[in-house]
């Protein structure tokens, strides 16, 4: 059972210090509370994540260790030490480093370690909660593949831009329009697009290389292009047609269904992808059922 802690479980970096006397109680989950302190320390460590995000996390942390507790679920020693390990590796530093590093931030390593061993806790204890109930058939791939991969009409266009306010006058508009109509007769007529591009289009962008816009996908054109886009066979130009910025003639070069990759090629991460997905479903309701089956309490100023 692959397993994704995600955030709401705190990561392992995100020490609690444990209680003292006289620290304040801010929540009670069950028999175990959650202190003032913890959550201080919580918010340092997490200063992107709002108060009472983390206090959600810290009690939700108190929920699956109790869980765990109760199904006698627990990280061995040669667990803890394998990760601890795994982490040194990871941050290229020798023990003696490490615990220096951890001294500095005023951490003991046994304090570290048992914080370690909550994590791989948690993690088995989700592994065990949901274990086997995460399931992705191959339709549902071949289904999000589709999703994610549609094919797409792809157009390549050149246009001829006559550039108007869109507060014209209808002279403007009439004396423009005929401008772009008499220049597509041209083209009809048997002149090469990109000469007349060169010669009349006020689109100082495109104008130097015969007209030439590019390749876009469904939804990347303007709108009023796209449309007239559709109507055209490659190598057919129309047009005018009215946009923000003017008045247009259109030459559709070429149009064609984008490929997506081969389905063997992504299978992989689109798995990945749809597994996490249902497991955090999985995940978000089997621990509303662990609030709903557990005493908690949040004081008034906890949150």
């Amino acid at each position: 059972m692959r397993t994704c802690l995600g955030i709401w479980l705190l990561s392992v970096s995100l020490l609690t210090p444990p209680a003292l006397a006289g620290d304040r109680i801010i929540a009670r989950v069950g028999n175990e509370a959650v202190t003032q302190r913890e959550l201080e320390a919580a918010l340092a460590q997490s200063p992107d994540l709002s108060r009472s995000k983390i206090l959600e996390l810290l009690i939700e942390r108190r929920l699956v260790l109790a869980w765990a507790a109760s199904k006698n679920i627990t990280a061995r020693e040669d667990e803890v030490q394998q990760m601890e390990d795994s982490i040194l590796q990871r941050n290229n530093l020798t023990p003696d480093q490490f615990e220096k590093a951890l001294a500095s931030r005023g951490e003991a390593i046994a304090f570290f370690r048992e914080n370690l061993k909550e994590q791989i806790t948690i993690n088995k204890a989700i592994g065990t909660a949901l274990g086997g109930k995460v399931q992705v058939s191959e339709s549902e791939l071949q289904e999000l593949y589709l999703e994610t991969y549609p094919r797409q009409t792809v157009f390549d266009v050149s246009h001829i831009l006559w550039s108007l306010d869109p507060q014209a006058s209808v002279e403007e508009e009439a004396s423009t329009r005929l401008s772009a109509e008499e220049v597509l007769e041209k083209f009809l007529n048997g002149e090469a697009f990109g000469a007349l591009a060169r010669e009349y289009s006020q689109d100082g962008t495109t104008s130097g290389s015969g007209g030439r816009l590019g390749t876009f996908r469904e939804g990347e054109l303007l709108q009023e292009l796209e449309a007239l886009a559709l109507t055209l066979e490659p190598g057919e130009a129309g047009g005018p047609v009215r946009t923000s910025a003017g008045y247009h003639i259109l030459l559709l070069n070429a149009r064609e269904l984008s490929q997506p990759p081969p389905f063997t090629e992504v299978k992989g991460a689109l798995e990945r992808a749809l597994f996490n997905q249902k497991e955090e479903t999985l995940r978000t309701r089997w621990l509303k059922e662990l609030k709903e089956t557990t005493y908690i309490e949040v004081f008034a100023d906890g949150g």
